[in-house]
């Protein structure tokens, strides 16, 4: 046995009882032998896919047969195509797993190597992690900003420190609350710590909500203000309309009255008989001419209307109305202006 066998086999030995004395345990959950023999495919297919120079495949197929087969053999071979694909991060993680993995009874020599390789690999790439420190700049006291690295939150408490990660180009994003988002990105060499400085707008505070007017002014598609219908058109001709009803109803009453007076009078002298033939005859003479009044009166405020429309906005006048009432002796009109 050489001198570097012999170098070797005791620093297996080292880890291994490391290893034992950390994690072992009989209660240990026995792998299946469907998950065995499936990891060992996956392996030898990573392995195919690395000689052929497929990095990226053989990663997902290493993968794959560490998460089934969880040996120092499995994970070796993972962590060094993670460093062959320039993570460090990843491939000394992977490497630091292999050290805490529970040595079994019937682990072989090949098993005891791997965990060495392993914790020398672990060294070897841990000076080309790079290092990201993030300064954010414009958030105000007492705000915690919201950052991503990667897509992956940032805890508010981890901020202040650097933070381990592979060379390369990584998507940086800053806000605070629902404010605007910041991006950047950041594109390191191996082992390069850089100081990237964010900033961030705090969120606009909420404006000061406005009295809704009682009735908004609505615009038309160019710009016009909407125009309405005058309160004063349909009370007037509804009066006009109830006036010369009236009027023209009264005014034949009254010259059938008059017609009886004519038959009952010599001229302009009438009898007793005749008395109250001549008082209804003036009730619905003058009944008759107010009507008409009233009527012509409501055709002017119709007519009014028609030529003055009302402008819809935040004052609109207070809706009119007019209502004719008739009494004896009288007739007229009531309302609002």
């Amino acid at each position: 046995m050489t001198s570097s066998e012999a170098r070797t086999r005791t620093v297996a030995a080292i880890v291994a009882a490391i290893a034992i004395a950390l994690g072992s345990s009989p209660a240990r959950a026995q792998r299946s032998a469907a998950d065995v023999e499936t990891a060992r495919e996956l392996y030898n297919s990573g392995r195919t896919l690395k000689e052929h120079g497929d990095l990226k495949g053989a990663l997902e197929k290493l993968k794959a047969a560490h998460a089934l087969g969880r040996t120092p053999i499995t994970g070796l071979e993972l962590a060094r195509t993670y460093a062959a694909l320039g993570q460090p991060v990843d491939a000394r993680e992977v490497c630091l797993g292999v050290a805490r993995l529970p040595v079994s009874p019937e682990e072989t020599a090949r098993s005891a190597e791997a965990r060495v390789a392993a914790a020398k690999l672990a060294e070897e790439v841990k000076p080309k992690i790079a290092a990201l420190r993030l300064r954010i700049r414009g958030a105000p006291p007492g705000a915690e900003p919201i950052v991503t690295v990667d897509g992956i939150a940032v805890p508010a408490a981890a901020l202040t420190e650097a933070r381990q990660v592979n060379p390369g180009t990584h998507a940086l994003t800053a806000r605070v609350a629902n404010g605007p988002e910041t991006k950047e990105t950041a594109d390191l060499k191996e082992g390069e710590v850089r100081d990237v400085e964010l900033a961030v707008t705090p969120p606009r505070e909420p404006a000061a909500p406005q009295a809704a007017p009682s009735a908004p002014a609505r615009a038309g598609g160019d710009g016009s203000v909407e125009r309405r219908l005058s309160p004063w058109v349909i009370p007037g001709f509804a009066v006009a309309a109830a006036g010369v009803g009236v009027g023209a109803v009264t005014g034949v009453l009254a010259a059938s009255a008059k017609s009886d007076l004519n038959s009952k009078c010599v001229g302009s002298h009438c009898g007793p008989e005749a008395y109250d033939t001549l008082d209804r005859g003036k009730l619905l003479g003058n009944v008759s001419t107010i009507a008409f009044i009233d009527g012509g009166v409501g055709a002017a405020a119709g007519i009014y209307g028609l030529t003055h429309p009302v402008t819809a906005g935040p004052a609109s006048p207070r809706a009119a109305f007019v209502k004719p009432y008739v009494s004896a002796g009288a007739l007229g009109i009531h309302g609002s202006f």
